[in-house]
């Protein structure tokens, strides 16, 4: 009896060890159109939206791998956009029309909280005005992006949104916000971010196992 105790202790102690790798990224809102027919994506660009070049590409390419589980052709956004301001919009809007992508989802830092503060992760979150069309939204996100500075402390908290737009009508369909915790491994944290963000697509069902 007492080894069944103390075996569960331990099971328990792990589980409690466990849990703060685990709970490293915290969604804290979620939004999926209601009303109308979800688009299937076949072929999504993946832009993260962030200074750190390294960070961008870890997350991109594991993104890239995790998509095609769900017959999604993941396309990194360092491989195809040019740098920062380099593009007007016009021949951006061009290049999209002409290819063959029907979906872009934008993640991008927006804030670096100072202290923890408890949020509502109901249903009652909607984007901001500006999101549900993709053009206003990415004049002000890749007009804006932020760094994500090796200078931070291991245990600092970075805000993430994230947007996902149907290219046919430019239309957003899915969109959020998480905390996630900074780290300077980056080939770690591009992982268990890519790994949270498809599974809550998945959850959403917009992407499906084949």
């Amino acid at each position: 009896m007492k080894s069944c105790i103390r075996a569960g202790a331990l099971v328990a102690l792990l589980v409690f060890i466990a849990l703060p790798l685990i709970a490293s990224t915290r969604v804290l809102h979620r939004w999926v159109l209601t009303g109308a027919p979800m688009p299937q994506f076949r072929k999504m660009l993946v832009a993260n939206m962030i200074d750190n070049y390294v960070v961008r590409q870890q997350f991109e390419d594991e993104m890239k791998k995790l998509l095609a589980k769900y017959g999604v052709e993941g396309v990194q956004s360092y491989m195809v956009l040019p740098p920062m301001n380099e593009m007007m919009e016009g021949e951006l809007k061009q290049r999209i029309k002409e290819s063959s992508l029907d979906g872009i989802l934008v993640i991008r830092p927006i804030a670096v909280p100072t202290e923890t503060v408890d949020f509502t992760t109901g249903g009652s979150y909607v984007p901001p005005t500006g999101y549900y069309t993709f053009w206003p939204y990415w004049n002000a996100a890749y007009g804006g992006l932020q760094p994500d500075s090796s200078y931070k402390q291991d245990d600092t908290l970075i805000r993430v949104e994230f947007n996902l737009y149907s290219t046919r009508d430019e239309r957003l369909v899915w969109s959020g916000e998480t905390d996630r915790v900074h780290s300077n491994d980056f080939e770690k944290a591009g992982k268990e971010y890519a790994t949270k963000l498809v599974n809550e697509l998945r959850k959403a069902k917009i992407i499906r196992k084949q």
